[in-house]
């Protein structure tokens, strides 16, 4: 009997401390904001994204190996764009030179199962 009773207050005691310390810990996790200039900005909009046309679009293979693409050139229209990446059958994105047109994409990808060439391009 007396064995249940000192139990139940380990227990209590216990789920007392852990309540007391969560609840401590919460008001010491606090953020703070300098307010003023430090406020920082939200906001949300709205635009068109109008797209580029892909042409002239030319392959260079491998010297050395000529069932491998080495670089991949090609015009945008608009030829706006000021960032280009291009990527052969979802391999890894690669950052493309040059512009306005033509841009300049050094890669690598295997010509006996390049099905698809992206570009993606902003301005």
């Amino acid at each position: 009997m007396i064995n249940r009773k000192r139990k139940r207050r380990i227990a209590l005691v216990a789920l007392l401390a852990f309540v007391l310390g969560t609840t401590a810990f919460a008001y010491a996790a606090s953020i703070t904001f300098g307010g003023g200039t430090n406020a920082g900005h939200a906001g949300q909009g709205s635009g068109t994204i109008s797209g580029y046309n892909v042409h002239d679009i030319h392959y260079t293979l491998d010297t050395n190996d000529p069932s491998t693409i080495t670089e991949v050139k090609f015009s945008l229209s608009p030829d706006t764009a000021t960032t280009v990446k291009a990527r052969i059958d979802a391999g890894s994105w690669v950052a493309c030179t040059g512009g306005p047109s033509p841009w300049t994409c050094t890669l690598s990808a295997d010509t006996s199962a390049a099905a698809s060439l992206e570009v993606a391009a902003a301005d």
